[in-house]
């Protein structure tokens, strides 16, 4: 009996010696993982190129959750000394509507014929270098409204899919930006403004905003305005956003780029533009994945004015950056935890359906 317990009492503190190696490696390696990171971070934000640790800095600090990564190395005012001016609390140039020429009537621009016609939707894959994603022209800018999650501000946010359901839509981008703390925000309550079928339902109206929004004649309406003003605009549905760092939305004000707004990091990017025949764009850029890492905003400028945008606006980015389209998300969503609940979307109505 003695000999069988010694033998149980050896089995099990080899199997315990065993574990303890096992826990050794695990952590040896962990450690040696993170001093990896740590020296890759430290290059990046330390390293010989100024533009490389602006534009790594800037891409952190857009996220939610991991904005903290700058602070590793450098100081606040290293880090204060990348930002950009920006128009967060400058006046800009009002959208000029007179550039803007709609077709009446049909879905014909002046000259066009039948044969020649654009199709009311025309869905593009947008691959230039390491920037890859989707564009989505709508020929008839009446047929895009502003969704809103239910009971907004009090639930939880929809996820875009289920939006552009609620609306009976046949594709959708999100829009506006929201309440995300520590990105883990249940996407319901909105940032800054929000406007939808021509009331104020999100934001005050004596607050300047940076506005993304369309009028009631289907005119993309951009920049830095109280809730009042975009109203007196002819506002019918329009949304806010900055980054986190107070970049404000305005990309592209009556032909002129808003280069002061430029200065960004590597991300995901979701944009609206408009054409001077009044068709509205749709875009979607991927990143944070093995085909490409993300697009900055002057990437965006770049293929909005490709596809001839007089005005564009930035909307909100990184995670919650989806396209639908035919019921499904058709971009490469960097949300590991799947599509993101948001509080607002930019829905396509069916052709023959408008916001009237």
């Amino acid at each position: 009996m003695k000999r069988k317990t010694n033998t149980t009492s050896s089995s099990g503190g080899a199997a315990l010696r065993a574990l303890g190696r096992t826990g050794a490696f695990l952590g040896l390696t962990l450690l040696l993982v993170l001093i990896v990171l740590l020296g890759v971070v430290w290059v990046m934000e330390k390293g010989p190129s100024p533009t490389m640790t602006a534009t790594f800095c800037r891409s952190m600090r857009e996220t939610s959750a991991i904005r903290w990564i700058p602070n590793i190395f450098l100081t606040d005012e290293e880090i204060d000394a990348m930002k950009s001016q920006s128009t967060e609390n400058a006046d800009t140039e009002t959208v000029n509507a007179s550039l803007i020429h709609i077709a009446e009537g049909s879905n014909l621009s002046d000259g066009e014929t039948a044969a020649d016609a654009e199709p009311a939707l025309q869905l593009i894959d947008i691959a230039q270098g390491t920037v890859k994603g989707k564009l989505l022209i709508v020929k008839d800018p009446s047929r895009v409204i502003l969704g809103t999650s239910n009971n907004l501000g009090h639930q939880a946010g929809l996820q875009l899919t289920d939006m552009v359901a609620k609306y009976s839509g046949v594709a959708g981008i999100n829009a506006g930006g929201f309440n995300d703390e520590n990105g883990r925000g249940n996407g319901g309550i909105p940032w800054g403004l929000v406007i939808t079928d021509g009331q104020l339902v999100w934001g005050n109206g004596g607050v300047r905003y940076n506005v993304v929004g369309i009028d009631g004649d289907g005119i993309l309406r951009v920049g830095t305005m109280t809730g009042q003003e975009a109203l007196a605009q002819g506002v019918r549905y329009g949304v806010s956003f900055v980054t986190h760092d107070g970049v404000a939305s305005s990309l592209i004000i009556n032909g002129e780029i808003q280069t002061q707004n430029l200065a960004s990091g590597v991300n995901p990017r979701t944009a609206i533009g408009q054409r001077a025949d009044g068709a509205l764009l749709l875009l979607v850029l991927d990143g944070r994945s093995i085909n490409t890492l993300g697009a900055t905003l002057e990437n965006v400028v770049d293929v909005m004015l490709q596809y001839g945008a007089v005005n564009a606006g930035n909307l909100d980015g990184g995670s919650s950056s989806v396209m639908v389209y035919g019921g499904e998300i058709i971009n490469n969503c960097a949300s590991v935890t799947g599509p993101r609940y948001i509080p607002t979307g930019f829905i396509v109505l069916p052709e023959g359906e408008s916001h009237g």
